[in-house]
């Protein structure tokens, strides 16, 4: 019999292309994932990955298995969520994950609905940005993500996964209060005139970083980034602190005192928020009612 969890991997490395991407999009070493490739050929009985120089590829029946994958994933999520429906109650456990700012401000006014509405269902909950939350929520190990995406990256369609629209989020710029360029409030501010500033921006590979960079290199310069933070809660104390000048969703709160926000020059700065689910597995009740408790306002 087929591991389903074996299933994911090799579905994965058909979306990576090799070996180390997979593991490192699935948080896995590259010698376990050639254990579980290796596992899974056993199981199936024929060779499903030819070596092709330093690389592996699928085989014809490899390409085969993960395109039925597909289909066996979203269908074995249907199945489970029918038999869940067969009850009424809302129970047990909900794996939910967000990056740091929805961490903070949406999973826990659904966490407080969920509890009034439904409390025997208990829910956990991680912080991790999109690049770690989907492929766990592709493995089975997570029942729910919060993700954004910026229109200049959107995030590919996946087929094994399904979206929920939550909010757009205008980004600001935030400076320290008194700063020669804050003008007055609502005045907008031209990022080409901070191309000597220091900035405050996200982990490299996440979208707090991208944006900023993104956003520096479509002014003309490219930002010089001296501090690296995910959270916006110490983004704030940086700016106050006159070590930086940054770039700050709605979702991040208000200022502190010692920090402007002002509007940046030109199209206006947004990220689309949005939750996930693996395919089929939205008609889970629990599955369903966090996602109802997310997009109700």
């Amino acid at each position: 019999m087929l591991d389903v969890r074996r299933l994911r991997v090799l579905r994965e490395l058909a979306a990576r292309g090799t070996i180390a991407a997979t593991a490192e999009a699935l948080g896995y070493t590259a010698p376990a994932v050639s254990q579980q490739l290796a596992a899974l050929e056993r199981e199936a009985g024929v060779a499903l990955l030819e070596k092709n120089g330093r690389r592996r590829r699928l085989t014809p029946a490899g390409e085969e298995l993960v395109i039925r994958t597909e289909g066996i994933l979203r269908e074995l999520e249907a199945a489970e969520a029918a038999l869940e429906r067969s009850t009424t109650q809302v129970a047990g456990v909900l794996r939910a994950a967000a990056f740091a700012s929805a961490h903070r401000m949406l999973l826990p006014r659904a966490i407080a609905a969920l509890a009034l509405a439904h409390p025997d269902l208990r829910v956990t909950t991680r912080e991790l940005e999109p690049e770690e939350s989907l492929p766990a929520l592709k493995l089975g190990e997570l029942d729910v993500a919060l993700a954004q995406e910026y229109a200049f990256a959107p995030v590919p369609a996946d087929p094994a996964l399904e979206r929920t629209d939550l909010a757009d989020d205008l980004v600001q710029l935030a400076l320290p209060e008194g700063h020669a360029l804050a003008g007055a409030p609502g005045e907008p501010v031209d990022l080409a005139a901070l191309d000597a500033e220091p900035w405050v921006a996200g982990r490299a590979g996440s979208s707090c970083f991208a944006v900023v960079l993104h956003s520096a290199r479509a002014a003309g310069y490219e930002p010089r980034i001296a501090h690296v933070t995910n959270d916006f809660g110490v983004a704030y104390a940086l700016v106050g602190a006159g070590a930086g000048v940054a770039l700050v969703p709605e979702l991040a709160g208000p200022p502190p005192p010692g920090v402007a926000l002002r509007p940046t020059a030109g199209a206006p700065i947004r990220r689309r928020i949005y939750a996930v689910a693996r395919g089929g597995s939205t008609a889970r009740p629990a599955v369903a009612a966090m996602l109802a408790a997310l997009t109700t306002r």
